[in-house]
């Protein structure tokens, strides 16, 4: 213990207090530098990354209350999710110089009301032989396909229409032009872009 206190040597004990008091330091330090390492890794682990992307999840503040009623808004356009269109020659064969006609059904198949209107965006009528296009409806926008409607349709809810072709050929500056002859045709059909398929009938001499 006396040489702990009374540093044993040939140097003076001032060289010996002063080595003994750089090494303290010296410890010191060290630790404080382990210190500070340790505590900056824990610190950087907790941390979110800026870089990292932002969560995709979808948002829960929307309640299902609220997507409800956005679906059941009866103002919003029908669509393939929500009416069936069917259409059918009557009759399936027309004289040659006559006007075919199609009977067209549209029926609300989805479960919340929406609105449709019978000539709106995406209604049509196209008739061809093969690939040859006798008449489109897009040739003639001053002509309406149907007969003006709009409905709000609920769950379960039927409405008919007719359109009519004059069973002539047409360009596509809407002139009409020659007869359509004896002939198997198509004619496609849409609703507010809603399709009916396509209906097949016969131009028979």
């Amino acid at each position: 213990m006396d040489g702990l206190r009374r540093p044993v040597g040939e140097q003076p004990a001032q060289v010996y207090w002063v080595r003994r008091a750089l090494v303290l330091l010296a410890a010191v330090v060290l630790v404080g530098a382990l210190w500070f390492i340790v505590s900056s890794l824990v610190s950087s682990g907790g941390e979110e990354d800026p870089a990292a992307p932002a969560s995709t999840e979808p948002d829960s503040t929307v309640s299902p209350a609220a997507q409800s009623t956005a679906a059941d808004d009866p103002s919003r356009a029908c669509t393939a999710e929500d009416v069936t269109v069917s259409a059918v020659a009557s009759p399936t064969q027309v004289n040659v110089g006559s006007m075919p006609a199609f009977e067209v059904s549209v029926e609300h198949t989805g479960a919340s009301p929406c609105s449709l209107s019978s000539n709106g965006e995406g209604t049509a009528l196209v008739v061809r032989s093969g690939t040859d296009v006798y008449y489109d409806s897009a040739w003639c926008p001053d002509q309406p396909v149907f007969t003006d409607a709009d409905w709000i349709l609920q769950e379960g809810a039927r409405e008919a229409l007719q359109a009519t072709w004059t069973g002539q050929r047409y360009n596509e500056a809407c002139e009409p032009g020659d007869v359509a002859p004896a002939g198997y045709f198509v004619a496609e059909i849409a609703v507010g872009g809603v399709s009916a398929g396509e209906t097949q009938f016969q131009m028979v001499e």
